[in-house]
């Protein structure tokens, strides 16, 4: 009996490995990945929050080639898809060229994915750890083709031919260690575990990064936040779907002092510009604004707030009505 015993442990121990390796989309982050993001389409589709923008939004197919090859494919991504992970990593260390790696997990149903592909001229090319579809070149990203590839009818993987073969190999592996051992890995229990969506940032080496995401936008108060958060290490942006409010959040890092009171300063000043910009033709909008808070510590500065649930349902309306007069 002590021998059967000993030989179930030594069994377990060996199998224990693959019994808790990890294999779904998050689990497959780049583990030099330069800037992440992860939307939870499950949890949106289970909110009456999220479910508005679910409504507006599953009907609108404006590619003719786009919505003949859901219907040939059978797939439904607001039915069918769980979670969406998109990573940028760069080819080399000190390069501008960026590998990009986009990981579902959902219900596929393979067969008629591959066969739409195929139909579409997708080439099918195999490597050590399972087969991937190179797309045409037609459709190739930076002159580079974009490749496609599921592993089973749980997983789907698309981004550029090197990413896609890691993350073959990183599934055979059990996963990476992108939360373990990466910096912007390590980052990333600073964001709310409950989030809906989120992206995480290592802005200097994302800087160096073509098509990564950039901080700032066209307006006075984005150009002045993103010169500001030039010199921070990790930006992190999130969003909370509560059921009845989307909490809004937002962190930068930094060991430089003078770096973070400028952010600070800059995102105190853009609040106070944007209440001054409503006043007149959205008052409401005013107290909304002034609820939201920006906090310092020693390495960061965040601000956060939360949009009540007829206000974002307001807002996805207008939006749509005004993407639909275009």
């Amino acid at each position: 009996m002590k021998r059967q015993f000993v030989a179930l442990a030594i069994l377990a121990l060996a199998l224990a490995p693959a019994a808790f390796a990890k294999t779904d989309a998050m689990s497959l982050i780049p583990n030099d990945s330069v800037s992440v993001g992860v939307v939870r389409l499950a949890d949106m589709r289970s909110s009456p929050l999220s479910a508005a923008l679910f409504a507006q939004t599953a009907h609108i197919t404006n590619d003719a080639d786009s919505a003949k090859f859901l219907s040939e494919s059978g797939l439904q991504p607001t039915k069918d898809v769980d979670v969406v992970v998109f990573a940028t990593s760069p080819r080399t260390n000190l390069g501008s060229e960026a590998d990009f790696l986009i990981a579902a997990d959902g219900r596929f149903n393979v067969d008629r994915l591959t066969t739409a592909l195929v139909a579409r001229g997708a080439v099918k090319k195999s490597s050590a750890h399972g087969a991937y579809f190179v797309m045409p070149e037609k459709n190739a990203e930076h002159g580079h083709p974009g490749v496609v590839a599921f592993p089973d009818s749980s997983l789907a993987l698309i981004g550029s031919e090197a990413a896609v073969i890691e993350a073959l190999a990183s599934r055979a592996a059990g996963g990476t260690t992108f939360a373990t051992t990466s910096g912007l890995g390590r980052d990333m229990v600073r964001v709310d575990p409950h989030a809906t969506a989120f992206v995480l940032v290592d802005v200097p080496r994302a800087q160096r990064i073509t098509g990564a995401p950039k901080i700032g936008g066209s307006s006075a108060q984005s150009q002045a936040l993103g010169a500001a958060l030039k010199n921070v290490s990790t930006v992190a942006i999130w969003a909370t779907d509560t059921g009845d409010s989307l909490k809004l959040s937002a962190l930068g890092l930094s060991t430089d002092a003078e770096t973070l009171g400028l952010v600070e300063d800059t995102l105190r000043g853009a609040l106070s510009a944007m209440r001054l910009a409503v006043q007149d033709k959205s008052p409401e909008m005013v107290s909304l604004l002034r609820k939201f808070t920006v906090t310092r510590t020693d390495n960061s500065v965040s601000i956060s707030g939360s949009v009540p649930a007829e206000t974002f349902k307001t807002w996805v309306a207008k939006t749509q009505s005004h993407a639909s007069t275009r």
